[in-house]
């Protein structure tokens, strides 16, 4: 092989190396377009506030933009479907609105859940399968915080960085895991 093809190949081969560096040091383009997930569960008496704000990467917020209005109803029927699908029974959502946010490339969906949480004298207790299933989440085997005001976590789903938070009313102790008047189980939780 003469010296000049021998430069070829090695040119071409630092280039090609040099691509393939810059592209690896890049963040990849999720499938979905979701970049981050922060989802807020709240308790108010037997009402659940559910809020969702979903980051987007460039190219997806422009197709959403571009089609707000069926974003909005898929969005929001998904999230009804998905709560039939996945509860034990009787959940239901209401007064579900979602905002656009064109500045941080979010959507927000918010939504009160009726049927989740069930009250008997000075006991409640929730259900939160129709939060966890979809995810592929549980209480005690994905290690929630627990706290004395709820439960937290952070990590991925399906590739996405995803923080879920749930506020319930404070109490004196942790909501500890199997604990008898105050705590959770796999995906429910109680307190007086």
């Amino acid at each position: 092989m003469s010296k000049k093809v021998l430069c070829y190949l090695l040119v071409i081969g630092l280039f090609v190396s040099g691509s393939y560096a810059a592209a690896l040091e890049r963040e990849p383009e999720k499938e979905g377009g979701e970049l981050k997930n922060v989802i807020e569960v709240r308790a108010e008496g037997t009402i659940l506030h559910y809020r969702k704000e979903s980051f987007w990467n460039e190219i997806k917020f422009s197709e959403i933009m571009e089609n707000k209005t069926d974003f909005i109803s898929d969005l929001i029927q998904n999230f009804n479907e998905s709560l039939s699908v996945y509860g034990e029974g009787g959940e239901r959502g209401t007064n579900a609105q979602v905002e656009i946010n064109e500045k941080n490339k979010s959507t927000v969906l918010r939504c009160d859940v009726h049927g989740a949480i069930r009250k008997s004298g000075n006991s409640y207790h929730a259900t939160f399968f129709w939060l966890l299933r979809p995810l592929g989440l549980d209480f005690i085997d994905d290690h929630f915080e627990e706290s004395r005001e709820g439960l937290s976590w952070e990590g991925s789903v399906s590739g996405i960085q995803t923080t879920i938070t749930i506020k319930l009313p404070p109490q004196n102790v942790a909501y500890a895991a199997w604990q008898r008047s105050i705590g959770h189980c796999h995906a429910h939780v109680w307190w007086t």
